[in-house]
């Protein structure tokens, strides 16, 4: 279990995210374990490293395309709690972050993991942050069921929004646009938008117990204060029924007809950037290029995948990275079909599959002597032609049909550099005639595999 160097040689006081010095072994340990914390590090790596970084720094490479910034863990300092202000959060506050996400940002609700995987990532967090060894905090006391939220509480919760000052940065309409709210910036320096009540979207939960621990704990490492001393438990209950009061319907959103437009949209909802190059050429290098994407891939591959990214498996086995469920809509697999089709310059619809049904036996063994020799390194072909997972820089292929669209993987082979130059595959060297053999050879054993 990783121990700072104060910890090791000092076993009375530690200090922790800013709040009072507390004698060491005051708390009870943390209800994790080193099996957990170890087991944490890959599924850290996989889920949240884009964004978060390996060090946990809020570095990774996705971290320049979203907003706001990701968490940088080292600095100890955790807005979403039930502790105390200046405490760390309890193991149960890093999980339910973890299940829920963070709406109104990048962070996308990872209940789709299993509840031991995400108990693991909460321990190599916890880990990487150095709040193991101080123990479990407590939370503040539970609230209990909330009182019931009326008018008369309502208005009791606008006097409180005036005397507190709310409106210097959240606004008198709370829109988020008070005097104080430009130039607010985190501890990491990190500029903050201030939250706007009128969408409702909170990214610690938008209940009313939610709030009412946002307006007890504060948020650390952020200018949002504890309102825990000077305001009374009732008022808190009010301050919260005004803020629900403030928020405004949104209207209909309309989709537009143009397919580019239209993506944008989608994947703005989705922070879609931070992974991936987009069509004006911007984005991050998590995931692929989707520009290349639309060039090659069926319609139908897409509108499935987008939907459940975890049901298909890893396509490229040396990102360390997969694609977390977002929660497409089928609506929005259909405009991101459309999207990714519109950049690729096709038109929507399934991949382009030949017939193999005639292939002769000598197309075929070409085809396979020629695989063997320039793709296999590289590239499995399910069992057929087995590759070792640590060799393997290509996807399996007998996946490819109804997937890669054939007459795009032909110029794809031919020279994947002049289509796209970051690609790690190599210009392999065949000669047309060569490349239809091989393409014969992969496809006939593709569909060989997809029927029963």
């Amino acid at each position: 279990m990783k121990r700072s160097p104060i910890a090791l040689l000092c076993t009375i006081f530690s200090t922790v995210g800013g709040g009072a010095a507390r004698a060491e072994g005051t708390r009870p340990p943390r209800p994790i374990s080193e099996a957990d914390i170890k087991a944490g590090k890959p599924l850290y790596m996989r889920e949240c490293s884009a964004c978060h970084g390996e060090r946990g720094d809020g570095k990774g490479p996705a971290s320049a395309f979203v907003d706001p910034a990701p968490r940088n863990f080292l600095l100890k300092q955790f807005k979403f709690r039930t502790t105390a202000s200046g405490d760390p959060p309890a193991t149960a506050d890093i999980l339910r972050t973890i299940e829920r996400g963070l709406p109104g940002s990048a962070m996308p609700s990872f209940a789709f993991l299993p509840e031991q995987e995400r108990k693991q990532i909460a321990a190599w967090v916890l880990n990487i942050a150095d709040l193991i060894d101080d123990g479990e905090p407590a939370p503040i006391a539970d609230p209990g069921t909330p009182p019931p939220a009326t008018p008369a509480s309502a208005a009791r919760g606008k006097e409180q929004y005036a005397a507190l000052g709310c409106f210097n940065c959240h606004g008198a309409l709370g829109k988020g646009d008070g005097p104080a709210a430009k130039g607010l910036a985190d501890d990491d320096g990190h500029p903050i938008p201030v939250r706007d009540f009128t969408g409702g979207i909170f990214r610690g939960g938008s209940d009313r117990k939610d709030l009412y621990y946002r307006f007890t704990d504060g948020m650390n490492g952020t200018p949002m204060p504890s309102f825990a001393d000077g305001v009374s438990d009732a008022d808190r209950w009010a301050l919260v029924d005004y803020v629900q009061t403030l928020r405004v319907p949104l209207a209909a959103v309309v989709m537009s007809k143009d397919p580019i437009k239209a993506g944008r949209m989608v994947t703005a909802r989705y922070s879609c950037r931070g992974c991936h190059v987009l069509d004006d050429g911007k984005g991050g290098a998590v995931g692929p290029d989707l520009r290349v994407s639309g060039a090659k891939l069926g319609s139908d591959w897409v509108r499935a995948f987008v939907q459940k990214p975890r049901e298909t498996g890893k396509i490229y086995p040396w990102r360390v990275w997969r694609m977390p469920h977002l929660g497409v809509t089928p609506e929005e697999a259909e405009v991101l079909a459309s999207y990714l089709s519109a950049m690729g310059h096709r038109k929507p619809g399934p991949a382009t599959t030949p017939e193999m049904a005639s292939a002769t036996k000598e197309k075929l063994d070409e085809g396979q002597l020629y695989y063997t020799v320039k793709c296999a390194q590289c590239h499995a072909l399910g069992k057929l032609i087995e590759t070792p997972l640590a060799a393997q820089q290509g996807p399996d292929l007998i996946k490819v049909a109804g997937r890669v669209d054939y007459a795009f993987a032909r110029k794809w082979i031919l020279d994947p550099k002049k289509i796209d130059s970051n690609s790690r595959m190599t210009i392999p060297g065949l000669t047309p005639g060569q490349v239809e053999a091989v393409q014969t050879f992969v496809w006939s054993a593709s569909l060989a595999a997809k029927t029963p």
